[in-house]
């Protein structure tokens, strides 16, 4: 059965409102960097990944667990191991984002990686130029260029067996029993940087371009996994983020929702463990 995605109209919160609290968090993320670091710090800052791409259905965004994926190469890739600086860093991104927004409809979560360490790493592969935002120094494609197609490939297979070891899918239910209530959102968060890119290496896989498997958000992925036979991984993979999507709703109350996305999120990893096993 093939899925139909759920509209934003259709008792979300508004979607236009979601994305100003997006893009106030990242500005308040660059404004807090450039400001505690100073700019000579950086080669580069980049912004990437879901919160930033197109939002056709509430498929392509959950808020507070969606990330917003900040990539800093670092003159000196050490500098941020300085407890205090990192905090203060925080802490201006805080009152920078709240002067701005001081009553939103989600808190954005910004995940921010030094990436200097991985820029040699075979299996840390780049992103579609065309979907991340130099927001300040070198252009992306010179800092991480595309230098192999088939590399990325391998890298895929690799992420999709390594984000779904047997010794870690065995572990997650006792990891999951004692998190009842809110903490069911640790149990998410645990799961959603595993689960999120399972759509796009499945689909590389299968025979899809490096720009058609990375490229897109993840109303245009699920259709194409399903478009590829994939029906239940499709199904698993939308089921996590919009049942994600309505504990979000409920406040966090509704511990069913997540209880549900928790399957579908497992199930999900699972399917793509199988496909890169067979691949």
């Amino acid at each position: 059965m093939l899925i139909s995605p759920p509209r934003w109209e259709n008792g979300y919160p508004p979607k236009t409102q979601l994305q100003l609290e997006v893009v106030v968090m990242l500005e308040s993320v660059l404004g807090a960097l450039l400001n505690q670091l100073g700019e000579e710090a950086f080669v580069g800052i980049y912004a990437k990944g879901s919160a930033l791409k197109p939002w056709d259905s509430p498929l392509d965004y959950v808020p507070e667990l969606s990330d917003i994926d900040v990539q800093l190469v670092l003159r000196d890739p050490a500098l941020l191991n300085d407890i205090e600086l990192a905090l203060a860093v925080q802490a201006e991104m805080e009152r920078r984002f709240f002067q701005r927004v001081p009553q939103p409809l989600h808190l954005p979560r910004p995940q921010i990686m030094v990436i200097n360490p991985y820029l040699s790493d075979p299996n840390f592969s780049p992103s579609p130029a065309a979907i991340v935002q130099t927001l300040f120094g070198m252009p992306y494609t010179e800092v991480h260029p595309l230098t192999d197609r088939e590399a990325v490939r391998e890298a895929d297979r690799w992420g999709l067996l390594e984000r779904a070891k047997p010794e870690d899918l065995k572990a997650f239910p006792l990891n999951f029993i004692d998190m009842p209530g809110k903490y069911l959102f640790h149990c998410l968060r645990q799961l959603t940087w595993r689960v999120g890119p399972t759509a796009s290496r499945v689909l590389s896989l299968l025979g899809s371009s490096f720009e058609e498997a990375w490229g897109h958000n993840r109303t245009h992925l699920v259709g194409r996994l399903e478009a590829a036979g994939q029906e239940q991984l499709a199904a698993d993979y939308a089921g996590f983020y919009l049942c994600a999507w309505e504990f979000f709703r409920s406040g966090y109350t509704d511990s069913n929702t997540a209880r549900r996305a928790i399957v579908h999120g497992v199930r999900a990893l699972e399917a793509g463990r199988q496909v890169a096993q067979r691949s």
